[in-house]
């Protein structure tokens, strides 16, 4: 008679993993810390940006971020190997998701950078040149990430 016995331990490990990846999150965006001068939000001013309001034109650079074809195709890659890594037992979630959100928030400041259209005649008087989504520069160094578990 033969008998064996089932090791479970690498199948815990395994569903331990995936659970601590299910459970890592990562914000990309901009966050309390971020202020203008005058004690602005930079979050508002961004939000002014991608909806719109009553005076100024919508300018969903956020959005237009996360559809561009290339951007999700760097966002499926990442979250590719995130679940390979927790699979294997190799590298830590909480290190791709960082990973994850360098690469969305370098490609939010490139849609900002390289946001297209004009500013009104009016703006452009203000600010002393043509550049939408740009003035003191505050909103594009404010995009940042943060991992949270």
């Amino acid at each position: 008679m033969i008998t064996t016995k089932l090791d479970m331990r690498g199948l815990a490990n395994l569903a331990k993993r995936m659970q601590t990846l299910a459970k890592t999150k990562t914000q990309v965006g901009f966050f309390e810390d971020s202020v203008y001068d005058d004690g602005m939000p930079v979050a508002t001013v961004a939000a002014y940006n991608e909806f719109g309001t009553r005076f100024h034109p919508e300018r969903p650079f956020m959005q237009e971020t996360l559809q561009d074809k290339l951007t999700v195709k760097k966002i499926i890659s990442v979250l590719k190997l995130a679940a390979q890594a927790s699979i294997q037992g190799n590298g830590s979630a909480r290190a791709i998701m960082a990973t994850l959100g360098r690469i969305v928030a370098e490609e939010i400041k490139i849609t900002i950078a390289n946001y297209p259209g004009s500013n009104s005649p009016r703006t452009v008087a203000e600010k002393g040149f043509d550049r939408p989504l740009y003035d003191t520069g505050k909103m594009l160094e404010s995009v940042k990430f943060k991992v949270v578990a």
